[in-house]
């Protein structure tokens, strides 16, 4: 498994908390494009299909 970035793993952590991507670009002061990038990068590296998936993950914790 390849391991997340900083930027990647902040995302990540926040979805799986229940922020929408919306809500995610606001708190770190990026776009919502950014949000989409980093989840997209962030699904394929732990091989997970959904935000949902990424609740309790171990990289996330």
């Amino acid at each position: 498994m390849t391991e997340l970035t900083y930027s990647e793993w902040r995302v990540a952590t926040l979805a799986a908390g229940g922020h929408t991507n919306r809500a995610i670009a606001k708190r770190l002061h990026i776009t919502v494009s950014t949000v989409e990038q980093h989840l997209t990068r962030v699904y394929r590296k732990l091989g997970v299909r959904r935000r949902a998936d990424l609740i309790g993950h171990e990289a996330l914790v």
